[in-house]
């Protein structure tokens, strides 16, 4: 290949993808500046109309005339003061309720900052709770208190009062892990990997208890629902709105969704994969089928990183991993243009890839320690690639099965994973996905010469793929992502993940189609005379090309690929055009290829 034509294709690709990441920086930099005048105006209109809240030094809740059972009968968003002790007056209790009502549960639910719930006005031992998510049950008319013990920072926080019937459950009644004996708040813990909510044991309503009904002994049953908030979207307003859309459980069945999934031994702890960067409120319902009474924790929430602390990490990759990704993304798409690189390296890398994908498939079947899974993979990536090696020396039209069944196992696993992300949970799932990967891939590789798609297009396309999923920070390649997470987070069978595909990974998936298609287009049109074929074995190709008529050029999708057309046509000249003049002819393809290629080296030597 010319050095001309080499700097006229990276003077095309590389500012269309500079173009295209600064597009995708600038997105996050406006979201980031968007979230902060979000938050800003949200403060300044809220903190208008709620001057003579924080004044005071007190907050009434009001049980209504017409009650709301087990759903929000009072509700407040107000500021705490730096360093304050506000009072919270639950009141009409008395004159409102009946003998159908079995108790009030208040719950302050702080934005950003760390607040303290109490039932007395001084802090006593096993008499608060302190944390963002909070929750107290009162049985009557009486007061709480709610604490801001940072001296410099106000904090916002929501007040609800939910009134629950005489047969609701008590949500954290037989609590081991809060101080206080009745919490009804969720314990939440985020890993590198996953977020794990635990429930306090409930209790049964108080009319019911009795020796039958101790902890322990009740036959209740638990529920977790979850809401998936927008991404990059930190906002007090949509903080709030998030909590109140699962407070109830008609909320939470008509906005959220339940996960199904939990491990047997511990049926209160729900598992959850990460979305960083995209908040997900956590509810949990308790039922008591006995008595058919209900009731809810407190909701909780995360956003899988600190946006308040280390906004950047909530955007996924730092700029380094980024330019990575883009030079990958670079490379990939020239790849599918000029197929620089010869069969003898994309073979073993693509042979090495799918050995390890056999190596997580085969470990996940036999009990192990973890640790040791690690140089077994890598033992199988060697192995892979001496093999992916010894078949494009010797072998290559089945080196150019094994891309194929590659590509075909990534297109499967891909599309079952955006589809649903528990597909683990489906029996016998990673076979189907093999057998149907194996089925493309054999289909592509008869079809290969037909469509005249190469080696070279699937090999770039498939780091195409990955490298613009990462320069957006997608979830794309969640499903790759999951066997591993199987292998080496332990239980993760039991991990729900929420398949979404929101605006980013739509961009991602738009970005990658059309810069695909363009890739195409030009490897269409780009027709150097010595191109590497991936249609040749590459250490033989010197012998056949002694002839210069006998140059293969790239295998393309092209009109004008006359040696494609000629292999396609077994070697029989195609007809392609009628060509007018004194005498009527037409015109041979290979006579005219023959004699530009002429053309060309004449003109280089002058």
């Amino acid at each position: 290949m010319k050095i001309t034509e080499l700097k006229f294709l990276l003077i095309i690709c590389i500012p269309c993808f500079l173009l295209l990441s600064r597009v995708g920086c600038s997105n996050s930099t406006v979201e980031h500046h968007e979230v902060h005048i979000e938050q800003l105006d949200d403060v300044h209109i809220e903190h208008s109309n709620t001057q003579l809240a924080t004044a005071r030094e007190s907050v009434e809740l009001l049980v209504p005339k017409n009650l709301k059972m087990n759903d929000i009968n009072d509700y407040h968003e107000i500021v705490l003061p730096a360093y304050s002790n506000t009072r919270i007056r639950l009141t009409h209790y008395a004159e409102n309720t009946d003998k159908n009502v079995g108790y009030a549960l208040v719950q302050l639910n702080a934005y950003e900052y760390n607040v303290t719930l109490s039932y007395n006005s001084t802090l006593v031992d096993g008499g608060h709770l302190t944390g963002q998510n909070l929750g107290l049950v009162l049985y009557g008319d009486g007061d709480l208190w709610a604490f801001n013990l940072d001296p410099t920072q106000p904090v916002w926080v929501s007040l609800v009062l939910m009134i629950y019937n005489a047969s609701a459950p008590v949500p954290g009644g037989c609590n081991l892990e809060f101080p206080v004996e009745t919490s009804p708040i969720l314990n939440l813990t985020v890993t590198p990997d996953i977020i794990v909510i635990d429930t306090p044991p409930a209790a049964v309503a108080r009319a019911f208890q009795d020796a039958k009904n101790a902890c322990g002994k009740a036959r209740l049953q638990y529920e977790s629902y979850y809401s998936v908030m927008a991404k990059h979207d930190f906002s007090l307003k949509s903080y709030f709105n998030a909590i109140r859309s699962l407070i109830s459980y008609a909320n939470a069945k008509a906005n959220g969704h339940q996960n199904t999934l939990s491990s047997p031994l511990q049926i209160n702890r729900h598992e959850y994969g990460r979305q960083t960067g995209r908040g997900m409120v956590f509810v949990t319902v308790v039922i008591d089928p006995v008595h058919r009474g209900f009731s809810l924790y407190v909701p909780t929430y995360s956003y899988s990183c600190q946006p308040f602390i280390e906004l950047p990490e909530c955007y996924g990759h730092s700029i380094p991993w980024r330019i990575l990704a883009l030079m990958i993304t670079c490379l990939a798409a020239l790849e599918i243009v000029v197929g620089w690189l010869p069969v003898i390296v994309k073979s073993p890398i693509l042979t090495g890839f799918l050995f390890v994908l056999l190596g997580i498939l085969g470990l996940q079947h036999v009990p192990m320690l973890l640790p040791s899974a690690t140089p077994l993979l890598m033992v199988a990536f060697i192995v892979g690639v001496a093999v992916g090696l010894l078949l494009a020396m010797f072998v290559p039209q089945v080196s150019r099965i094994v891309c194929a069944c590659i590509s075909g196992y990534l297109i499967m696993i891909t599309q079952i994973g955006l589809i649903n992300g528990n597909y683990y949970t489906i029996p016998n799932i990673s076979f189907y996905i093999l057998l149907g990967g194996c089925f493309i891939g054999i289909l592509l590789s008869f079809t290969l010469n037909i469509v005249l798609i190469t080696r070279s297009v699937i090999f770039g396309a498939i780091c195409l793929f990955y490298g613009i999923n990462a320069m957006f920070s997608g979830r794309l390649d969640y499903p790759l992502r999951h066997p591993f997470h199987r292998l080496y987070v332990p239980n993760y069978e039991t991990v729900h993940y929420d398949p979404g595909v929101d605006e980013i990974d739509c961009a991602a998936l738009a970005a990658f189609t059309i810069i695909l298609i363009v890739c195409l287009f030009l490897r269409s049109r780009y027709q150097p005379n010595t191109v590497q074929s991936d249609f040749e074995l590459s250490c033989g190709a010197a012998h056949m090309a002694e002839d210069d008529d006998l140059t293969h050029s790239s295998a393309v999708i092209a009109a004008d690929d006359t040696t494609a057309y000629e292999r396609f046509g077994h070697e029989q000249p195609i007809i392609t055009r009628w060509v007018s003049g004194e005498d009527d002819v037409f015109e041979s393809p290979a006579s005219n290829s023959r004699f530009f290629r002429r053309l060309m080296r004449q003109s280089a030597r002058r």
